[in-house]
Formats: C-alpha cells, sequence, structure tokens
C-alpha cells in the first residue's frame, strides 16, 4: 500500500482525535497536542563485516515556532495511560512509515524504544496492534528490534511479561543498559542485543559468553572504534557513522534486496529459538 493511502488510513483509524499525520516531502511527520514529531534515524553498524545492518529511529520534537524539544517532553504530556499507549504506538508508526518509505535504498532492521510507561500502561499481548500497523506497512516483526530501558526491569514480573509477550510474537529486544547494578537481571531476561553506552563497554564481556550480541552506542571517534573492536563488540551507532537524519544510510541499490539480511544479530536470534 502507498505511504500517502496508509496515511489516511491511520488516520481514520485513530480515534483518539489529538494526532494527525501527513506527508511532508518524501517524509511523514505527524502534529500531536501542538508539537510536531518526525523521524531521525542513526545506522546501525555490524563491526565485523563493516556494513550497514538497520537504523535506530529516534523521535524528533519541535512546536509550532520551530523551537526543539527534547522527545520526553511529549511523553510528559500524557496524564493517562490510554494517552501514553496513544502516543507510543503513534511514535512507533511514524517511524515505520518514514522506514518504509525508504525502502527502495535501505534495508535491514528497524530499532526504536518502547516507552517505559508503556509496557506499565498494557495488561497484556504486548506487541499485537503494532504486529497490525506493521503488517499494514509491509513489515513483521522480525523486521524489528524493539529497545527497552533496562532501568524499568521491576521485581513484580511486569516488565519481563512484557518482554516475553513481545519474543512470542517474534520481535527482537534489545536492552539499554546503563548502570552496571541492572547487569545481572537484564542478562536473565536473555535479550537479543544489549545496548551499552560508550562509557560502560566494560560490562559487554558478561553478555558474551551467552550468546547476546552488543551494540556500543556514541562511537564519534576512531579511539573508541578501536576499543570497541579491540573487545570483540558486534554492533555499534555513532556519529562516526553518520549522526540521526531523516534520510536513512542507503544498504544497498534495489529493492530486491530483504529487510533481514544476514547479521550477527540474527544469527543469534536463530540460533535461540
Amino acid at each position: 500500500m502507498p505511504v500517502e493511502d496508509l496515511i489516511r488510513y491511520f488516520n481514520a483509524a485513530d480515534r483518539a482525535g489529538d494526532s494527525l499525520l501527513y506527508p511532508k516531502g518524501e517524509r511523514v511527520e505527524a502534529w500531536h497536542r501542538d508539537l510536531r514529531l518526525g523521524s531521525l534515524f542513526q545506522p546501525v553498524v555490524d563491526l565485523r563485516n563493516e556494513c550497514v545492518v538497520g537504523h535506530r529511529a529516534s523521535l524528533h520534537v519541535e512546536r509550532e515556532d520551530d523551537a526543539r524539544l527534547d522527545a520526553e517532553t511529549a511523553y510528559a504530556l500524557c496524564e493517562t495511560e490510554q494517552s501514553v499507549i496513544h502516543l507510543d504506538r503513534l511514535c512507533r508508526t511514524l517511524h515505520a512509515l518514514n522506514f518504509l518509505a525508504q525502502r527502495r535504498t535501505t534495508g535491514g532492521w528497524l530499532q526504536m524504544a518502547v516507552h517505559p510507561r508503556h509496557l506499565l500502561a498494557v495488561p497484556n499481548q504486548h506487541g499485537l496492534v503494532y504486529e497490525a500497523i506493521l503488517k499494514r506497512c509491509g513489515l513483521a516483526p522480525a523486521d524489528i528490534v524493539l529497545e527497552l530501558d533496562a532501568g524499568a526491569i521491576d521485581a513484580h514480573g511486569r516488565f519481563a511479561h512484557a518482554l516475553e509477550n513481545y519474543r512470542q510474537r517474534g520481535y527482537r529486544l534489545a536492552l539499554h543498559l546503563t548502570a552496571a547494578t541492572d547487569l545481572p537481571a537484564a542478562l536473565q531476561l536473555r535479550p537479543d542485543l544489549l545496548r551499552l553506552n560508550a562509557n560502560a563497554r566494560e560490562l559487554a564481556e558478561h553478555s558474551s559468553a551467552q550468546g547476546i550480541s552488543r551494540q556500543l552506542a556514541d562511537i564519534d571517534n576512531g579511539e573508541t572504534l578501536h576499543a570497541a573492536n579491540h573487545d570483540g563488540i558486534e554492533l555499534a551507532t555513532g556519529h562516526l557513522f553518520g549522526a540521526p537524519a531523516a534520510v536513512c544510510r542507503p544498504t544497498h541499490k534495489t529493492a530486491a534486496k530483504p529487510y533481514n539480511p544476514a547479521s550477527s544479530l540474527g544469527a543469534h536470534h536463530e540460533n535461540r529459538q
């Protein structure tokens, strides 16, 4: 289905009435409570094979006067569980549409965050609604890496329950680890990959023996890249490979290449089924 038709379909299906998807040149943007939302993509690089294997999406937020805001500002406006669910799905729908619009030259997987409040607001069947959205876009859960904050892991099992729901539907899962104290619980949940900040790469060695891929963020210079290669890190993002931008980094020259070529993450995922 053409992107323009998908925009009309999703707008007609939106019963909340406080959001609107619309085309902006060759991309898609959204209005939400007087905020302009857009997608930015940063290439995910396979360090061993020296190639782009996916893109990590992030949210670009502006006010009507073009002043840029932090993405969390949009979520702070959500006062109810339903409003959080609506916004989080809107953002991921926006990213999927913008990724889809570049399918002629961009393959690999699409990685994007799920907001912690969304996990708590949805009681069960996590990923079911978004799977239907992806299907409309010609994508599937296997094309998606859902990134979750390891700091949100709770003692009551709600986080683990959500991950299991996503996993059963075929999504690949990344845990963003920012504190060493969260490492044992994160490893116990067996994600497909751990995303680590560059200043915490020493945590990578604890996951390699368990068949979990490591993705290092903030690779902004050759020194950090050399250290990542020395530590055996498989995947990386950072300004050295490309800053977040509306345009994805091309991965092929034709539309014939599949969305999920062989990659280190794909191999780990298949081996663990």
